[in-house]
């Protein structure tokens, strides 16, 4: 049997590709399969993963026509073997003992979750941060295990796989871990977590979350809104308001960056501001949130122009910002 199935999306990646798979292939751990899903690059990426297919049996490579990060994850969800998944971005690299740290604390555990240290890199390839959850536990209950939402990443973890049954990616939408994340949680009574970094992540000038502001960062107002109602169903209405905190503050960001009069721009801008409203009750009645918070939610609710008035894009974009 299979026991760990590594998932690849790979995408006009070709300058970073041999580092990524070559860092697979090195494993002190060697019970995996490896599935390159070749999401329609122009680059040479496709003709590399023809060539490690040929050299290694347990490298399975699909040609697919662009869809995104997403749909090439959830193609190889489709056929994974592997008792476990792991996903990796093609322009990434794990340690070469990950896969083996990952399984054996998840044999010892039985956690169906495992997460371990990530550390931030650089295109010089200097380390700039490590992330890591400050729990002095292995094994995270139901209410601990909650800290590490704030590290919603696919990519550092060992899953079940049985977790995905029913479980996928959005298609077309950014920030699809945080759409998935918290449903994952919702599947599990406790996880792992490690110290040790196992994960090293590319932080690209090129990658989608340094490009310019632009409709699809709004996304990130339903994948966050849905977390929070999700922790509300849960009873964690702290949690839940502070992440509804974090949805006035991605709604602010864009009405400061889009443009009303472009009709597309008007009616998302429109959509999330109807998510922001159900929001607005519980943050008004939160006794945490200061007055002057508050100032600026009401602001935002009823005069947005203002707001940007005031405020404009002083705002973060991005998710733990």
């Amino acid at each position: 049997m299979i026991e760990i199935s590594v998932v690849v999306p790979v995408y006009n990646v070709e300058k970073y590709l041999k580092k990524c798979v070559d860092s697979i292939l090195a494993q002190s751990f060697s019970n995996f399969e490896l599935w390159l899903i070749d999401d329609g690059s122009t680059d040479r990426c496709g003709e590399m993963c023809d060539e490690y297919e040929k050299k290694d049996s347990r490298i399975h490579v699909i040609h697919k026509k662009n869809g995104g990060l997403s749909e090439a994850r959830n193609t190889a969800l489709d056929r994974i073997q592997g008792r476990y998944v792991f996903f990796v971005d093609s322009d990434d690299w794990v340690s070469q003992d990950a896969l083996k740290i990952m399984y054996s604390v998840a044999l010892r555990t039985k956690a169906r979750v495992v997460m371990g240290g990530m550390a931030i890199v650089d295109e010089n390839g200097e380390i700039t941060e490590i992330k890591r959850i400050n729990q002095k536990k292995e094994v995270l209950g139901k209410d601990e295990m909650l800290s590490t939402l704030i590290q919603p990443n696919a990519c550092n973890k060992l899953y079940d796989s049985s977790l995905f049954k029913e479980l996928r990616y959005p298609v077309g939408r950014l920030y699809e871990d945080v759409f998935v994340y918290h449903r994952i949680l919702n599947q599990i009574d406790y996880m792992a977590v490690i110290e040790e970094v196992t994960y090293y992540y590319l932080k690209r000038k090129s990658s989608i979350m340094n490009m310019e502001y632009n409709i699809r960062f709004t996304d990130i107002v339903d994948a966050v809104y849905d977390r929070a109602l999700w922790l509300d169903s849960i009873g964690k209405n702290k949690l839940a308001n502070e992440t509804k905190l974090f949805v006035y503050s991605q709604v602010a960001v864009a009405f400061a960056h889009l443009d009303r009069n472009i009709p597309d721009h008007k009616a998302r801008l429109n959509e999330i501001m109807q998510i922001y409203r159900e929001c607005y009750p519980a943050l008004m009645k939160d006794k945490s949130i200061s007055r002057k918070q508050k100032i600026r939610i009401v602001i935002l609710n009823r005069i947005p122009c203002l707001h940007n008035l005031l405020w404009g894009k002083r705002m973060p974009i991005n998710l733990g910002e």
